[in-house]
Order: structure tokens, then C-alpha cells, then sequence
């Protein structure tokens, strides 16, 4: 309804009597420029109540006056019109309209002339009478006090003004018309199930616009375009159906296959590692996971929880043969407390080394207490048991007892920086490897990356990737984390290919975008060097300078390494650089008894060692092969089943029988030695 329509119903509202001719027989007293202005240009401005219903300015109560018809029939009129545009005044226009002086920071705005005043000139006077030349006559007329929140200040037009508004309601109101609330449960199943690459970043926009659909749904359709206006009002997401999640929730509505969506999702967010999300799992996949678990018998033993020491039947758990050849028990230690004096790394540089397989056979039978050195560097070795609440369940994994291992950041091997690297398709088994990872579950979208400067001067970094000489190659670069865990990798090959001189590794900050810090590793002859940046990151972090001189690596830390120099911190809830007692060595599970599955794990449970975070009770690469067939499911319900921790849980330090490593432990018995365990 616009202000001129608004106008000529006010005046055609009134009967004869209550609209008498004002001096002009063309004029009456209620057809005043001062009103007819105010009217046509504020007169259709309406809100919306509580009910979704409109209300106008002529909303009022005018019983028993001159305005009894007119005003009614406006206001009904009005109630029944639709929106069209948010209302904006703007301050460049109030500043020059006659209405009265204001400032941007006037808490209100007049709109209209409050009261004007007339003398009449003898001409007047004389063409029509009524009046006199003498009398000074007041006149009142329509005004409104508008709030400063609805004069904008910016310098926009107000046309354009309307139209961000109007825009905004409409693809809102768009999106609450195609967009299923089944659609926006699925999207939100996906996240969880990580399917969407980056999805979490985008899970607070489903979990704000699904109650809004809920609601709208549940409206009259007569109340529905009232509603949408109110709620898109200055809503930072009314543009859902625009914006990348609401385009897949729109292609998922429109029909689109579920795993193509998907796809089409991930190669949006990240072309570089669409492929890394997992698969995404519809409804019939979790029934028939569903029926396949519960008809065989599998239900309790996914009913887990972290192992304790008491669960352990020293009958059951092995860990090597000893020297005449007989199977040993495992060893339970008593031993002292562990002393709380700090260490460094070096003090053991000439300590004795002995084969793991020489420890477990020769020195670990005549033991009496068993203490090892923790450091930080030890911080991928960390791992935790964990078994099925109901005792003799039926076993889920590829051996024949229902007991599993998890390692720090719910991995099921060491170093969450070479897991990620690996995951995101680096090469992690090169000769040096320099890694870098950050993200690490914080909202952090920096952009970090990793460069080398190599003798000759040639750098590698996200602009120059590949030496042709010495073969160093970034293969992992990632620019938009979004507050996912991110890595970039730079790895060389082959020794034969590096020429001697010194190879600088730094990290350098491309935008920061709430950088968090970071966290870096660098590995070569089988010795891995941690370190951590705990602040902002700006400009360039120098790392560590490796020399290589005729075939032999040396490294110079610049930023100080984790433990090289005595830094102590808690992990589990222990102290580094301290001897802590070994309450359990044993084999991991999938040796135990006659079991020989996969790579062995040596572990050595520590007294008071807990996991800080949830951990995951099984890993979809240690089920049988009958339930690797619902793998997708089993994947989610791992990631969404974590077991909490608790005081007697079994969690310490494992190594992998495979991979190149060492622990320092200190010994109690028939005379005290310290070793330096080699794997």
C-alpha cells in the first residue's frame, strides 16, 4: 500500500461533519500539505507483534471523534496489506527536512511537523474570509518519535538500504520454503560423521536455522511472510540458502545423491584433500549395521570402556620368551616412588643400550621395579587400553580377546603429526622430514608453511615445492584449516641426492587469521626432534639448522626442542623429564597368547598416567573382516562412543616393534642399573 493510497483513504474516511471546507471551498480542515507530506511518506510504516500480526501507527483509540471512521478503516486496511520493504530514514535526509534541528546521536528523531503557526495576509483574508489578519492560528499535525536505531548513518541511499533487507527476507524466506528440516538433520549427521570437510566450522549455522524451520513450519500460512521478516531481520545467516552449507542442503532437497553432494561439498571447501571425508552413511546402512551387530552376537563387545589393572589375568598376557625357550608371564612392578628430580636428555648419552628383544628376554625376568623417563618427546608414544564392559563377550578384533590400545590423539600409532601428514597423502618416510601442524582443535584458520633453504641457496616452499637437485618435495600445503587440524610436510628421498652444507627449516606466517601457534617435528636416523610454539604466530620462527657432512646429519635447534634442554611439562598428567613407575609391561593384545596379528607393540603402563581427553575404545583397522563390511557405520559410532577417564585406567608409553625408537628406565632388583632400551 503506498503513502499516496494511505492519503486519499485517511481523507475519503471522514463523513461531511466531521471534514468541514477550511476557508478553501476546494479544501477541507484535514487536507493540510503538513499531513498530506507526513502521511504519504510515513503513513503505511507498520510493525509486527508477537502473534505475527501487523500493527500501524492508527492503531489507537478515537471513539467518539472526528477520526472514528476514517482512522479505523486505515488501521483494517493496513492490517491486511503486505509487506514490502524494512523502513530506514536516513540522517542526511532528516538533517535537511524542516521537522526539527537533530544530531546523530539524538536518541530520537521527529518525523513531521509537530505544530505550525499562521498569521494571514489581508489578500487572504479577503479571498475567503473565516479569518482575520489579526489572530495568529496554531495548527497541529501527525508526527512520530523514531528511535536512532532506524536512522541510518552510513550514507547509503535508503533505496539501497531497503534492498539489502528485502533480499535477506526473501532468500530466508526461500530457504524456509525448499529446505526440508529432514534435510538439515541429515547435514548436521554428516558433520558428526565427518563427512563434510571443514563441516563444524558450519555446524552453528544448522543448529540456529533448524529451530527457525521447525518453527515455521508450524505457523499458518497467513502468518508465515510476517514471521520471515521479523527473524531475517539482521539475522548474519538470513542469506542461509546462499551460502556454501545452504547449497548443499539445497542440492540434497532438490534430490541430489547423497554421496555426490558430498563430493561436490568437499572438492568446494578443500580440492586439494576432498577425498580425505569420510564416506557418508544413510539410514539403511546404520539398520543393517544395526541387525548385523545384534544378530551375531556383537552388541556387548562394543559396549567398552578403558582397562584397569585388575582386569588383567596374568594368564592371559605374555610379552616375550625368556632364555630357555618357556613363555613368561607378564611383570607386575612395586617398586619405590619415583624421585622428582628433572633430567635431561643428555645425561643418558653414554648410558648402557640394549635391544628390546635383549631386555625382554634377559634383564625384565629379574626385576624387581621398573621406573621410565618420560619426555616430551614421548608424546606420541602415549597410549591406553581399553576393553568390553561385559567380561567374555564375544571379540570384535582379528584376534581372540576383546582388548584394545589407543595412542595419544585417538590414533592407532605414534605421532599425530606423521598420522596427519600420512593421512593428507605425505611422504613420511623419507631420509629428513620436516613437519608442521596446527589447527589442533582450535577455531585457528591461519595460514602457516613450511619452507627449507637449502646449502645452494634454493628455497622450498608452497611457490617452488620441488628441488630438482636434492629432490626435497613439499607435498602437503594447506591454506584454509578452518579450524580443522592442519599439516604441511617437506621431505627428501634420498641421502645420494643432498649435497653436503647446512638445510635451514623455518615456518613462516602467510595470514594469521587467529593463529594459535604451532607444533613441528623434524626426524632423521630414526631420531625425532618435537617442538612448539604456544602463541600467535608472526612473521618468520626458525626451527633448526641440519648440517649434513659426508653422509652424517647433525642438527642446531633454534627454537628449543622439546626436552633437549630440560623443558618440562605435564602429558597424562605426568611430569616430563622425571622417572615415573612402570606398574605393567606387556605385550599389545594382538600378541597375546597364541595371537601373532600385525605389528607388535611393546607397552609399559605408568602409575598415574591418564589420558586428558575422551579416547577412542576401538579402530576400524582392527576389526574382523565381517564387520569391516559396515565400516562407515563402526567409523562413526568409534568417533562418537569415547570412554572418559578414570583414576585406575592402564595408559603409559607403547613402541611399535617396527619403528625406530628408545626409553630410558631405570631398574630395582638383585643390583640397580639404568638402560637405554633400543626398538
Amino acid at each position: 500500500m503506498t503513502g499516496q493510497q494511505v492519503w486519499d483513504l485517511y481523507l475519503s474516511g471522514f463523513q461531511p461533519a466531521q471534514d468541514p471546507v477550511f476557508r478553501d471551498p476546494a479544501s477541507s480542515e484535514h487536507n493540510c500539505n503538513n499531513d498530506n507530506n507526513f502521511i504519504r511518506r510515513y503513513g503505511n510504516i507498520v510493525t509486527i507483534d508477537a502473534d505475527n500480526e501487523i500493527v500501524s501507527m492508527f492503531d489507537i483509540d478515537v471513539e467518539g471523534t472526528v477520526y472514528e471512521d476514517t482512522i479505523p478503516a486505515l488501521a483494517k486496511k493496513l492490517r491486511n496489506s503486505k509487506i514490502e520493504n524494512v523502513f530506514f530514514e536516513t540522517f542526511a535526509e532528516l538533517n535537511v527536512l524542516p521537522y526539527e534541528k537533530c544530531s546523530k546521536t539524538s536518541p530520537l528523531f521527529q518525523l513531521g511537523m509537530k505544530e505550525t503557526f499562521k498569521r494571514y495576509t489581508p489578500e487572504e483574508v479577503a479571498k475567503y474570509g473565516r479569518v482575520n489578519e489579526k489572530d495568529i492560528y496554531k495548527f497541529n499535525h501527525f508526527h512520530v518519535f523514531l528511535n536512532n536505531e532506524f536512522v541510518d548513518k552510513s550514507g547509503k541511499s535508503v533505496e539501497a538500504l531497503m534492498g539489502e533487507f528485502r533480499d535477506a527476507k526473501n532468500v530466508f524466506q526461500r530457504g524456509m520454503e525448499t529446505i526440508p528440516e529432514d534435510t538439515l538433520k541429515l547435514v548436521k549427521d554428516l558433520i558428526s560423521q565427518g563427512s563434510l570437510l571443514d563441516g563444524t566450522t558450519h555446524l552453528y549455522k544448522i543448529d540456529q536455522i533448524l529451530p527457525l524451520k521447525i518453527q515455521y513450519d508450524g505457523l499458518p500460512k497467513s502468518e508465515q511472510d510476517n514471521w520471515c521478516w521479523v527473524n531475517s531481520y539482521k539475522l548474519p545467516f538470513a542469506k542461509f540458502r546462499n551460502e556454501l552449507i545452504g547449497v548443499l542442503c539445497t542440492e540434497l532437497a532438490e534430490g541430489e545423491e547423497l554421496n555426490k553432494a558430498c563430493q561436490s561439498w568437499n572438492k568446494r571447501v578443500d580440492p586439494a584433500n576432498y577425498m580425505k571425508a569420510t564416506a557418508p552413511i544413510t539410514k539403511k546402512q546404520i539398520e543393517e549395521a544395526r541387525k548385523f551387530v545384534e544378530e551375531n552376537g556383537y552388541e556387548e563387545s562394543f559396549d567398552r570402556r578403558l582397562a584397569t589393572i585388575e582386569d588383567i589375568k596374568v594368564s592371559e598376557i605374555l610379552h616375550s620368551n625368556v632364555g630357555d625357550g618357556k613363555i613368561k608371564s607378564v611383570s607386575i612392578f612395586d617398586g619405590v616412588k619415583s624421585t622428582t628430580t628433572r633430567h635431561k636428555r643428555s645425561e643418558f648419552d653414554k648410558v648402557e643400550e640394549v635391544s628390546i628383544e635383549k631386555f625382554m628376554k634377559d634383564i625384565l625376568p629379574s626385576c624387581s621395579s621398573v621406573e621410565a623417563f618420560l619426555t616430551s618427546q614421548q608424546e606420541g608414544n602415549l597410549v591406553s587400553l581399553t576393553t568390553a564392559n561385559v567380561k567374555d563377550s564375544k571379540p570384535i578384533f582379528k584376534w581372540d580377546n576383546n582388548y584394545s590400545w589407543t595412542f595419544n590423539g585417538n590414533l592407532a600409532g605414534k605421532s599425530q603429526i606423521k598420522e596427519e601428514v600420512r593421512s593428507k597423502g605425505g611422504k613420511v618416510d623419507g631420509v629428513l622430514r620436516f613437519s608442521m601442524m596446527w589447527a589442533d582443535g582450535d577455531r585457528d584458520n591461519s595460514d602457516l608453511d613450511a619452507h627449507c633453504i637449502e646449502p645452494n641457496g634454493n628455497e622450498i616452499y608452497f611457490s617452488k615445492k620441488y628441488s630438482e637437485r636434492t629432490q626435497g618435495n613439499l607435498d602437503v600445503d594447506i591454506t584454509q584449516p578452518g579450524g580443522k587440524l592442519a599439516v604441511e610436510n617437506i621431505t627428501y628421498p634420498s641421502l645420494s641426492k643432498m649435497p653436503d652444507g647446512v638445510y635451514k627449516f623455518f615456518i613462516r606466517q602467510f595470514s594469521a587469521r587467529d593463529s594459535k601457534g604451532f607444533k613441528a617435528e623434524i626426524e632423521f636416523d630414526g631420531e625425532l626432534f618435537s617442538y612448539e610454539y604456544k602463541k600467535p604466530v608472526s612473521g618468520d620462527i626458525q626451527i633448526a639448522e641440519i648440517t649434513l657432512k659426508n653422509g652424517v646429519f647433525s642438527i642446531k635447534h633454534i627454537l628449543p626442542a622439546l626436552d633437549g634442554i630440560g623443558v618440562s611439562k605435564e602429558i597424562y598428567g605426568l611430569d616430563t623429564n622425571q622417572f615415573h613407575r612402570v606398574n605393567l609391561v606387556c605385550l599389545s593384545p594382538n600378541h597375546w597368547g597364541d595371537n601373532n596379528v600385525g605389528n607388535k607393540h611393546y607397552l609399559f603402563m605408568l602409575e598415574g598416567c591418564k589420558a586428558p581427553e575422551p579416547i577412542r575404545s576401538f579402530h576400524n583397522e582392527n576389526l574382523i573382516p565381517e564387520l569391516a563390511n559396515h565400516r562407515k557405520v563402526l567409523e562413526v559410532l568409534g568417533n562418537s562412543c569415547m570412554l572418559e577417564s578414570t583414576d585406575k585406567q592402564l595408559s603409559g608409553l607403547g613402541y611399535n616393534s617396527t619403528v625406530r625408537d628408545e626409553l630410558v628406565i631405570r631398574l630395582g632388583g638383585s643390583h640397580k642399573r639404568m638402560v637405554k632400551i633400543k626398538f
